[in-house]
């Protein structure tokens, strides 16, 4: 056995599972555990690329419509003792996902609309929350809530609700509490009142912060070949 030490980082899962789920659920889950094991349990495609990739939906262009509807359970494990760090582990899904599913891509920079997201004219109304362990960022239809998050996980939060790239040009330091209730493009959410502001006025109304319109580099995720997996 290779001491740890001289143990070098795994390149691939040295076995790995890959199971269509045909629950009908919509409840999954992607779990990742030390010692390079993964389980995915009724899980899409896209959910897995945006993982293994770093990237929101809106930055995935070239897919075909079945990484959206299709679903899979994944078990997979590498032997290796060496710890891996958060890029180790997104590494191998990209090459489970190019063995396995055959995924081809490239990345490009286009020049796209993106938003800054600023103090506004009186000031934050965020509340400051340093104290304590462990954070909250949950989101819903057309309502956020963050607890000891910082600024720049807000402007994360809120790009997944844009569909556009959100830069952090608060300068806020620390952490804080927040909830913000808007109606979508789309209409009210089911069991919301129809009087919420759009998310534009309500950042300005209910955080003390604005979004601005900008333009600027965007990074796409083109997928050139992707196809059901192959057999186990």
């Amino acid at each position: 056995m290779i001491p740890a030490a001289f143990a070098q980082t795994p390149q691939a899962f040295d076995v790995a599972s890959i199971r269509p789920n045909h629950s009908g659920s919509t409840d999954s889950n992607v779990d990742s555990t030390a010692g390079g094991r993964l389980t995915v349990t009724n899980e899409t495609l896209r959910e897995l690329i945006k993982l293994a990739f770093s990237v929101k939906d809106y930055q995935i262009v070239g897919a075909p419509g079945w990484i959206d509807s299709e679903r899979y359970d994944i078990a997979a494990k590498t032997a290796s003792a060496v710890k891996l760090s958060l890029e180790d582990e997104k590494s191998l899904l990209r090459t489970l996902l190019s063995d396995r599913f055959s995924m081809k891509s490239h990345l490009e920079t286009k020049d796209g609309v993106v938003y800054e997201l600023q103090i506004g004219k009186g000031g934050s109304r965020l509340t400051r929350h340093d104290d304590g362990t462990g954070t909250k960022a949950r989101a819903s239809c057309g309502h956020l809530v963050g607890g000891r998050v910082t600024t720049a996980v807000l402007a994360t939060m809120l790009s997944r609700q844009l569909e556009h790239d959100v830069t952090d040009e608060t300068g806020l330091p620390g952490k804080y509490d927040f909830q913000l209730d808007w109606t979508p493009d789309a209409g009210p959410c089911p069991g919301a009142t129809a009087d919420q502001p759009s998310i534009f006025t309500a950042v300005q109304q209910q955080l003390g912060l604005r979004l601005e319109s900008a333009k600027g580099p965007v990074e796409i995720l083109v997928i050139d070949h992707i196809q059901a997996p192959s057999e186990n």
